[in-house]
This record gives structure tokens, C-alpha cells and sequence, in this order.
């Protein structure tokens, strides 16, 4: 819908999901195949994925905020940042998240919602660098989250090249199914992916795949959808 909303002229009518393409839709006679994929930034050589580190913070907070609730702690507006150079595994879940709910229930409570309690070092687990407590605006509404952020990274010409590279491997039998081939390439910035942002660089390079276009999209508002450069590869 958000792709329709961008590119008016894709047919409106019903889509099927034929797996390959994504998405078939008809219009004047016409089938329109769309791939649709999201992007994620790829991990440094030696690193675990954005999404594992982040499944692992987003337990181990839910964990912490289990253990705060069992021992009677209140309804509180709790964030945690994590330490980024420390590196986290399925082992840390437990006594993290029981270090870090001990931690909440030692501090003092806030005066008030709009002035957060702030964990200083050796208040709060090594693991983390920071912990903010807000109190809770009626008592019993609550939320514990992680954080999800990190230095924005770019996505280059070649994290671009790799996903058409891999997308082509279907794109023989997609074409069978649709007279126009389109890749439609996602980057949700406000999902829990690694931060990045695309290079000017890799939006004005000229790609080389199987496709009849390939688009850049950007599913929030200003909703924009940037179409690469491509040079079809030769038969």
C-alpha cells in the first residue's frame, strides 16, 4: 500500500503471491511483478547481526522488567542502553536482566514524570552505559524498552549491488510469471535494523540485473520512492 501511495501507477486492483515474484498484480493487460525486500545493513566481519544483538537487549529488558514486577517494584517508564563494546549472549539473559531490575529497584523513585531518575556508573550494570526511570503518569501504565540506535553507517554502492545479486538468483522464473519485473528494495529506518542511511553516491550509481526497474523505498513520511540507475545485464 505504502509502494501504491509512492508509485500511483501500480495497478490497484487484487495482488497474488505466486513466491517468485512477491507480488502480481494486472492492470491494462499488463502483469506487474514487484520483489520486495528489506534491507539490512550487513554485520562488520567478525560481528553478530544488528537484529541478533537486538533480540538479545529486547529479552534481556523484558526479563528485567518481569523480575521488577515479581518483587513488587511500581509501574515505571524504564529505558535501557546497553554498552555497545560489551558483546552479549543467550547466556547474559538472566543475571543481566536481574542485575539491571535490582539496579531499578535500589534507585530512587522520581519526583515526578518529568524528571527522570538517572542511573550513574556503579549504580547500574557494567553492560549498560545508561538507565533512565520515568515515573508513571497514572500509577499503573508502564514500559520498559531497550535502545535500538548506534552510529549510522552507510549503505554503498556494493550493499546495494549484493541484494540485486541476490535477488536475480529467482528472477528467471518471476519473469515467467509477469511482463514487467520490478525489485523494490526496503529501508525502514524506524525499524530495529542497524542504523544507515544510503550514500548519494550509491543512489546515482548505475546497477547492472535481471529487473525492469529497481526502486529505493522509504516507507514513512516524507514516503519517497528513489529509482536506481540500471543497466541491463547482458543475455
Amino acid at each position: 500500500d505504502l509502494l501504491r501511495r509512492a508509485e500511483p501507477q501500480i495497478p490497484r486492483g487484487p495482488a497474488l503471491e505466486p513466491e517468485p515474484p512477491d507480488f502480481l498484480l494486472e492492470g491494462d493487460g499488463q502483469r506487474l511483478g514487484i520483489e520486495l525486500t528489506s534491507f539490512h545493513l550487513p554485520p562488520p566481519p567478525g560481528e553478530r547481526p544488528h537484529q541478533e544483538r537486538q533480540s538479545l537487549k529486547d529479552h534481556i529488558v523484558n526479563r528485567a522488567q518481569s523480575i521488577h514486577e515479581e518483587a513488587g517494584g511500581p509501574a515505571l517508564y524504564v529505558g535501557i542502553y546497553f554498552n555497545e563494546s560489551k558483546p552479549l549472549t543467550k547466556k547474559d539473559i538472566v543475571p543481566l536482566a536481574r542485575a539491571i531490575a535490582e539496579s531499578v529497584l535500589r534507585a530512587p523513585m522520581p519526583r515526578s514524570h518529568y524528571e527522570p531518575v538517572e542511573l550513574q556508573w556503579g549504580s547500574r550494570p557494567e553492560a549498560t552505559w545508561g538507565i533512565q526511570i520515568h515515573s508513571s503518569v497514572n500509577g499503573m501504565d508502564k514500559l520498559w524498552h531497550a535502545d535500538s540506535g548506534g552510529m549510522v553507517a552507510d549503505v554503498t554502492r556494493q550493499h546495494i549491488a549484493e541484494v540485486i545479486t541476490t535477488k536475480a538468483r529467482s528472477a528467471r522464473l518471476a519473469r515467467s510469471r509477469c511482463d514487467s519485473h520490478w525489485l523494490v528494495i526496503v529501508h525502514d529506518v524506524f525499524s530495529r535494523a542497524a542504523p544507515a542511511e544510503i550514500t548519494s553516491d550509491a543512489l546515482l550509481c548505475e546497477y547492472e540485473g535481471p529487473f525492469d526497474r529497481i526502486l529505493w523505498l522509504v516507507p514513512h513520511e516524507p514516503l519517497k520512492a528513489i529509482e536506481l540507475k540500471l543497466r541491463r545485464a547482458a543475455a
